[in-house]
């Protein structure tokens, strides 16, 4: 029993870097965000906001609201519709990581 143990909490150690890099959003699902919102999430366009360095809860719950229609804006409600719940707390996690200041 000790050695059943012993494997499976090695497992889940090794596995540890494996799920650290899941965590990282499909580049492709970041390039088309970057494509409003800037590579850096610091937006070009005053009309578009900055995501960078935004709270996760509010970044996710914008995404679930363009998703359900409760916060009306055509483009991110056909966006955000195509994206599963996983692939939202991706980006919003990805967000919410950059930092607020953009690099000089």
């Amino acid at each position: 029993m000790r050695h059943a143990v012993l494997a499976a909490l090695s497992a889940l150690i090794l596995a540890s870097p494996a799920l650290a890099q899941e965590r990282q959003p499909r580049r492709d699902l970041i390039l088309e965000c970057m494509a409003c919102h800037g590579d850096d999430g610091i937006a070009k366009d005053r009309e578009v906001p900055h995501l960078a360095g935004q709270n996760y809860a509010y970044l996710l719950k914008q995404l679930h609201d363009f998703q359900k229609g409760r916060r009306p804006h055509k483009e991110m409600r056909v966006m955000s519709r195509q994206l599963t719940e996983f692939e939202l707390e991706e980006i919003a996690d990805f967000y919410a990581r950059l930092p607020r200041e953009p690099k000089p």
